[in-house]
Formats: C-alpha cells, structure tokens, sequence
C-alpha cells in the first residue's frame, strides 16, 4: 500500500482514504479499481478551449489478477462527477458509498497522473502561440519566418484540404501567377473576388462576395482558383461548402474556415414552393451571420447557453440565381458571369498554375506577420468607404472600402517584397480601384429589384394592369381612364363605354388631390401577390413606406402611419400616397 499526497493511499486493491472513520480505523477503500490521466487534449476554437482527458484503469478480476480496463475519453467537466464510470466501463468497477467519495476519487486521480498535454487547434487563421501570432491551416502555424508543422491542427473532414505551404518557398511567379487571375474574366467580377481572396486572410469582415451565373459559365471553376490559395487540392470539385447543406452545418464549417476564404458553391432555386422558401432561409441566415458577425443563440439539451458559430472568414457564394432580399443582398457584392465571358483558353492556363496561388498567400501572411500591416485595414478601409458613399446599399462604400485598402496594402507587400515594381504596383492598385467602383455601381439593380418598396408599387402595377384588383373614387365610382386602374372596358351602348371592376378593391383615388389612398386591409393580398418577397409584418411595412417619404401625412397625434378619412361615406384608415409616386414604372410618369 503506498502512501500518496493528502489523506489517501493507493494499492492494487483500489484508492483508500487514510482514514475511514474514527482516529483507530485503518485505511477505508474507497473504490475497487485504479485510474489516471494519461493525456489532456486542450482543443481551441478560438474564444474557446474544451478539455479531453484520456483516461485508463485496472482491476483485479475474481481470481486477483489484475485486468485492464479499455482506454477512454472523457471532457474534463465530467471527471468530477464520476458519472462516466459506469457508463464507459460497466458495472464493475465500483465507487464505494462514502462521503464525497467523487470528489475524493478526481483529486486522486490528479494526483497519481503526469498527463501529457497536447493543444489542438480546430480553425483556420490567426491565433496567438506563446504570445506571437501563428496563421494556422492543416499543414501546421505559419510564423515570422517558417512554418511549424509541431503545430497540430484538427479540421472538419470538408475543411481539410486548407493547407499552406512553407512561406520561404514563394516564387515572385508565384505572385504573379496569382495577380493575373483579374485577367481571365471581367474586371468588375475578378478584383472583387480576387482582393476578397486577400483580404480574409487578414481578419474578420462583414461581407460576402457572391457570383452569379447560368451553367457553363466557369463560376464554379473561377471560384475554385480563388479558394485553391488556401489549399491547392480544392478544385471547382472539391470546394469545402454547397448551399445543398444545411444552414447549421455551413454556419459551422465557416466558423471553422477562420480568417479565410470559403466557397459556398450552387445557389439554384428549384424544386417545390416549400424547398426554395427553405433554400432562401438558409441563406438568409448565412448571410446575415457573416454581415452581423454573429450567430443564433442556442439552448444545449440542458438548457444551457451553447456559443454560437457564424463565419469568421469571408463567404464566397456561386449560383445561377442571385439570392432575393435586399437586406441580405446589401451584405454581399455581387456580380455575374456570362456565357464567354471567361474564354476556355484563359481558364486553363489558370488551372495549370494553381499551386502557386497558395504559395502567394503563404508569403502574405508572412508579411502580415512581419509588418504588422494589417493593424492600418481599418482606417485605410474607412478612408475609400468615405469616398464611395450614396453607392449602392448602406453597406457597399464600406465593403469597397475594405477592399481598396486591400488593394493598396497588396500593392505594398510586392514592392517591398520586390515582386513589383513601384510603377507596376500603383498601376495594379489604380486598376483595382476602378474596376470596384464598377462593380460597386453596379449593385443598383441587384438592390433596386430586391428593395421591398419597389417590390410592393410593382405588385400594385402588376395587379392592376391584370384586372386583379381596382382602384375607385372617394365615393366608390368609377375612376378617370379607369383601364389603368384595374378596370375592364366592356361594350357599352352607342359612343358610352361601360366598364368592370376587376379583382377586389384595393383603395381610393383623389384625383383632384392627386393622392392614392390604400386600404390596409389590401397589404396581405398584395404580399401574397409578391411570391414571398414582402415576409414583413404590415406594420413593418407601413414603417417603411414612411421611411421611404412615400406617405404624404401620418396621424401622428395618435402615433400611426394611417391617417382616418370618409370614404364612401364611412370612416377609414388608410395610407395616403402620391398617386404618381405609385404608379409610375421608375423613371416613368403615370398619366
């Protein structure tokens, strides 16, 4: 029996308490086995550490021959309780009923064992090791100078692929093999997908780049060159990440894909009304988790605060169709290909070098870590943003600001790293430059078809041009070229046309004040009407009809957007709108 630290005693009988009762008692047994730590695996996620212990034992079995018990792993939170016993090796090893005999058998455990320790990390990107920042992938951390392979990094099955190689092995062709993929297609769609490649190495961003297009227009492939710098094995084939996934499952992976590209390939809107609307939620709920930099909060089975897991690199999604929404489209850039508009030639030859991209990357983030260069993104970025605001979305001057910023920064890092000359990089930057003020103006269409209030006056023309619904006076007649409003000319008697109201009525039209008066009672037909794209509450709505300044007055005694009118006699509460304002096509005048 052996005597170890504290009030306990060790043998092969199992652990005993030096004392089981009264100051005569011998040693009491206070379990029937043995057990130690033989190794804790320290797992970072980042803001998180999870702790693993590997735990073995041995018994003596009825005959007193000592039996080994079969290698387990616990998480370090469980050790304590004791609980994992029965469940991991069964019913016999016993923990015999004194007082607080588990906390009693976890300090003795503790203290026999001389656990190796082993730190795992499982994310990409930065971290902090031994105080100095390591970029990490598969293939180990890079530092200032090298890359340590000791590094032990443990990825999803689908994340695995993400592999740098030594930084000290870049070639100024390396460089320039991946520089010249903004030459295969059109400027306003490689810049963009090119410095968003850059940029998610350097840290975290709010925004997506998504790339539109039909089959065979190389998206999927042009993709696969941006994401092979973060792994040369993954191909238009073997990109990480399919909108066919479930949302929590690629909110996960772009958790894990920290600080890095990640495509998300194959938005195709098709099946059943109830699959897309699925297919459009997922999607809202990636994208809004990477422009909000946060995720879902979750209850555990305990009722416990899980933490919750958004994307903390940069999203690259591909599709045939643009996602509809226009908060989620103001999160991303978007752009679109069409058929030539990457010629064959130009894809292959790409292809052909595509191992060379990662060693590109390799270097920057080395010259991240030497320079320091990623500290002046911020102001950089909020320096462009300032000068592209009233483009696009709220959002765009500040993804553009972000990536010029890029742009200049990559455009120093070849100087110094002399893989440029000046004049080359100032060109490369002025290039950049122009060519997202391109893409950054070209976001209006993608916004303007998905504002709601456009969607809403076009679903108020659509209805009426159809003679699903109709407009009528203030005292319920018949409008003034009432065609335009819903109505049916019929064959009248002589010269004196008649006419049919077609569908249900929507609101009144003042002609003499110039003023469309929507009953509200309209908003559910006209919602269901936009195929889905109106999913706001009607007040929500309302709300944004008078942010828009398309309400002439609101009620504002009584806090409404609806102001109370007779109407046919009675009194009604209706929205109140310029009439030109809601049935002119853009750019047009009603007559």
């Amino acid at each position: 029996m052996r005597k170890i630290d504290g009030p306990y005693m060790v043998d092969d009988e199992g652990f005993r308490w030096a004392k089981a009762g009264g100051k005569d008692e011998g040693p009491g047994l206070l379990t029937n086995f043995v057990a130690q730590i033989d190794h804790e695996f320290v797992y970072h996620d980042g803001p998180r550490t999870t702790t693993v212990l590997q735990v073995s034992g041995k018994m003596l079995d009825a005959e007193g021959e000592e039996q080994e018990l079969k290698p387990i792993t616990i998480e370090a939170t469980e050790l304590r309780s004791m609980s994992w016993v029965p469940q991991k090796w069964g019913m016999r090893p016993i923990l015999y009923p004194m007082a607080s005999v588990e906390r009693d058998v976890a300090t003795i455990m503790q203290i026999v064992s001389e656990p190796k320790r082993t730190n795992i990390y499982t994310h990409t990107g930065w971290t902090q090791v031994d105080g100095k920042p390591m970029y990490l992938s598969s293939s180990g951390g890079i530092r200032e100078k090298t890359i340590d392979r000791s590094i032990t990094v443990q990825l999803p099955a689908e994340l695995n692929a993400y592999s740098l190689p030594d930084p000290k092995d870049t070639t100024k062709a390396d460089v320039w093999a991946s520089i010249a993929l903004v030459k295969i297609g059109p400027p306003e769609v490689m810049w963009p997908a090119l410095l968003a490649t850059y940029r998610a190495a350097i840290g975290p961003s709010d925004f997506a780049i998504f790339v539109a297009g039909r089959t065979g227009t190389f998206k999927s492939e042009m993709a696969s060159l941006c994401q092979s710098h973060y792994g040369a094995a993954m191909n238009a084939r073997k990109l990480p990440a399919s909108w066919n996934s479930t949302s929590n499952a690629l909110e996960a992976l772009a958790y894990r894909a920290k600080d890095a590209l990640i495509v998300i390939d194959d938005y195709v809107v098709v099946g059943a009304s109830y699959q897309q609307r699925t297919l459009a939620g997922k999607v809202d709920q990636v994208i809004r988790a990477q422009g909000n930099q946060a995720g879902r909060t979750r209850l555990s089975d305990t009722s416990s605060i899980q933490g919750t897991m958004y994307p903390r690199g940069i999203i690259l999604g591909t599709g045939e169709d643009v996602p509809e929404g226009h908060s989620i489209r103001g999160r991303m850039l978007i752009s679109e290909l069409s058929p030539g508009d990457i010629p064959s030639k130009a894809l292959t030859k790409a292809q052909s070098a595509r191992p060379q991209y990662s060693k590109a990357l390799a270097d920057w983030v080395r010259w991240l870590i030497e320079t320091n260069a990623a500290a002046t993104i911020k102001e950089k970025a909020d320096n462009y943003r300032d000068t592209m605001l009233g483009i696009g979305h709220a959002r765009t001057p500040s993804i553009l600001g972000e990536l010029m910023a890029t742009a200049e920064l990559i455009g120093l890092w070849c100087v110094q790293r002399k893989y440029l000359s000046t004049a080359q990089a100032t060109d490369f930057v002025t290039r950049a430059m122009a060519s997202l003020k391109a893409a950054g103006a070209n976001q209006k269409q993608y916004l303007t078809t998905a504002d709601p209030i456009e969607i809403f006056l076009a679903t108020i023309r659509q209805l009426l041009s159809q003679q699903q619904a109709h407009l009528k006076t203030r005292n319920g007649g018949i409008p003034f070229n009432a065609e335009l409003y819903g109505w049916n000319v019929m064959q009248g008697v002589g010269e004196q046309p008649t006419y049919k109201a077609g569908g249900t009525c929507i609101g009144w039209i003042d002609a003499e004040k110039g003023e469309l008066l929507l009953d509200p009672n309209a908003l559910p037909l006209i919602k269901k009407k936009s195929d889905g794209r109106l999913a706001i509450t009607d007040q929500t709505f309302a709300k944004r009809l008078k942010d828009a300044q398309l309400l002439l007055r609101v009620d504002a005694a009584r806090q409404r957007n609806t102001v109370r009118m007779t109407i046919e006699g009675h009194p009604r509460n209706v929205l109140a709108m310029k009439l030109e304002d809601a049935l002119s096509e853009p750019g047009g005048n009603e007559e």
